[in-house]
């Protein structure tokens, strides 16, 4: 079950607040520490039992709000990319036109499209009223791996610049590093949607035999 309560509540003490690669969550992560809290039926929020639901029904749109985000933060280390290897020379030719960092900046756009089709097909899906729990996985999984291997290119195309503070580049690189886990894992997504693949073929044998 699931309960509201005011803050701050004498039971209720935030420990820490810990130290992550990346700052893109207001407040940050805490360890909290709940003793002896006691409140009355009506801070129930719904009905009991009824909690887990709750807390199931934001993970679809949680996913993808996290997911344009950071396609938007990836969309502008990818222009800021993109107009350093144009400006920047190297062995008498802009670097952009060395085709190691050209295959680079055209395997981002790739990646980005990609992500944009993914993130608008779970958003169809979601406006249609379905759950979508594994449309959210998969485009949880293919949108924070391909913006983690744009990040890395951009930081590789940029050289000593990418891991600079001066853009943010070397920032993007960190915040979608954390975006692989924050969600869930990579590997549990993936599990997940294995476990629904082996119950549809399951599905799908009993039909056969039947």
């Amino acid at each position: 079950s699931m309960f509201l309560t005011a803050l701050p509540h004498p039971a209720i003490q935030i420990d820490r607040v810990i130290d992550t690669i990346d700052s893109s969550m207001p407040g940050g992560h805490a360890m909290v520490s709940i003793k002896d809290l006691r409140l009355p039926a009506s801070a129930m929020l719904g009905g009991p039992g009824d909690g887990f639901r709750y807390a199931q029904i934001r993970l679809a749109p949680a996913r993808l709000s996290h997911c344009m985000r950071w396609h938007g933060l990836a969309t502008r280390a990818q222009e800021i990319a993109t107009e350093y290897a144009c400006r920047r020379q190297a062995f008498g030719k802009a670097l952009i036109d060395h085709e190691g960092v050209g295959f680079m900046l055209a395997e981002n756009q790739i990646d980005l499209k990609q992500s944009e089709l993914m993130i608008d097909w779970c958003a169809g899906v979601l406006d249609a009223g379905e759950n979508g729990n594994a449309e959210s996985s998969m485009t949880k999984v293919a949108v924070s791996e391909a913006l983690f291997r744009i990040a890395d290119r951009c930081v590789q195309v940029m050289g000593a610049s990418g891991v600079s503070r001066d853009t943010i580049v070397e920032q993007l690189f960190r915040e979608v590093r954390a975006f692989r886990i924050y969600d869930g894992p990579t590997e549990v997504h993936k599990w997940s949607l294995a476990k629904k693949i082996k119950h549809a073929q399951a599905a799908r044998s009993g039909k056969a035999r039947s």
